[in-house]
């Protein structure tokens, strides 16, 4: 958060609410789309991902939490045990993509991990107040 300019009270604030972060993850159309349901202190973030195949890649657009409109391309990896997802197109990071892999933990598959990863525009100098970062997430299954 700090590579994407985010300020210390900001990450302060995620790093501390985190625990409370609870997501729900369908599967819809027999894997075609991913539904996402996002419930944290600071709002919910409702979306749907559409995989696409590497010989069609299909962009679908979203809001994001900071009600932008951006453009999501996802597919499955590792067949069909990763889901990979590119977010672009937010204004405020200027050319910048956020890559997502989700997938079930190999050793306790009631564990969801989350790579996160932000990729800064090759157009931006280095100079740019976004830089590269990444964050791994791990979400317990309850019941």
């Amino acid at each position: 958060l700090q590579n994407c300019s985010q300020s210390f009270m900001f990450r302060k604030v995620i790093v501390n609410g985190i625990e409370y972060q609870r997501e729900t993850i369908r599967q819809l159309d027999n894997g075609q789309s991913l539904e996402i349901i996002a419930q944290n202190p600071a709002g919910n973030w409702n979306r749907t991902l559409v995989a696409s195949d590497s010989s069609n890649p299909l962009n679908t657009t979203i809001v994001d939490p900071d009600k932008d409109t951006v453009n999501v391309e996802a597919w499955w990896e590792d067949d069909g045990t990763k889901h990979k997802s590119l977010l672009r197109g937010k204004p405020r990071v200027k050319g910048g993509v956020f890559e997502t892999v989700r997938y079930l933990d190999v050793e306790d598959e009631d564990v969801l991990v989350c790579e996160s990863k932000f990729l800064p525009s090759e157009f931006e100098s280095s100079s740019s107040s976004f830089k590269y970062g990444s964050v791994l997430w791990k979400f317990r299954r309850v019941a």
